[in-house]
């Protein structure tokens, strides 16, 4: 957990929670950080959407994080943060939170799942074309007509 103070009050930030996930997805939907981004550059691409990710990854210390009024925060801290303090905090986030192995540990489950479908899917279409080849059931001949017909 990494401690701030700006305008005189604390903010903390910790490992975020799936609801700031999802703020800040919705945030930075448009905005693409290179892999292996520092923190200069990360501010410079979020621009001016720089106080609102603030405002999602910190949190005045006490309070819960889904208590927050994301653009009440992100307008007082724009006039409160300062450039070295703004950059501490998007140093702190990497620390904070370790993206890449979680993208790594995400793209692991999702290729479980693909593994598993894919398992799946081959025993259940055996299983339809043993049903379509039962023993029980008679072949179509196509249109050699049958033993019974009366040809006329």
């Amino acid at each position: 957990m990494f401690e701030y103070e700006i305008g005189g009050k604390v903010y903390v930030q910790r490992p975020l929670v799936l609801g700031q996930v999802r703020q800040l997805m919705g945030l930075l939907r448009e905005i693409k950080i290179p892999a292996g981004a520092g923190a200069a550059e990360v501010i410079a691409l979020l621009d001016e959407k720089l106080p609102e990710a603030l405002a999602v990854v910190l949190t005045e210390k006490g309070k819960n994080p889904k208590d927050k009024d994301i653009q009440a925060l992100a307008e007082a801290l724009e006039f409160e943060i300062t450039p070295e303090v703004a950059l501490k905090v998007v140093e702190d986030f990497f620390s904070c939170n370790p993206i890449a192995s979680v993208l790594q540990r995400l793209t692991q489950i999702v290729e479980t799942v693909k593994e598993r479908l894919r398992v799946t899917g081959l025993k259940n279409s055996s299983a339809s074309l043993r049903e379509a080849t039962s023993p029980g059931e008679r072949r179509s001949s196509g249109d050699t007509p049958s033993g019974s017909a009366n040809p006329t």
